[in-house]
């Protein structure tokens, strides 16, 4: 039983790192979502940006944050035939 359950963990092990690279990857598109959002506020504020970028600004930054979340709820499942 202690082999079986050893044999299913190194078959799941490049599954598991695919799926750790996707959540990094998600959390720095939703952080970098997130930063940009708050600076465009705070250039908005401070009069010092164009107003027709700030809805453009904002609308990338909504996309990056809404990519960013997709990424971290997603699973990698690899297709195909199982390997013997």
């Amino acid at each position: 039983m202690v082999a079986e359950e050893a044999k299913m963990s190194s078959i799941n092990a490049p599954d598991s790192r695919v799926n750790v690279l996707i959540r990094l990857v998600g959390i720095m598109f939703f952080v970098l979502g997130a930063a940009l959002t708050y600076l465009t506020y705070e250039e908005a504020a401070a009069a010092t940006l164009v107003p027709a970028l700030i809805p453009v600004l904002y609308l990338l930054s909504s996309m990056l944050m809404v990519a960013g979340f997709a990424a971290l709820i997603a699973r990698y499942k690899e297709s195909g035939a199982p390997k013997a």
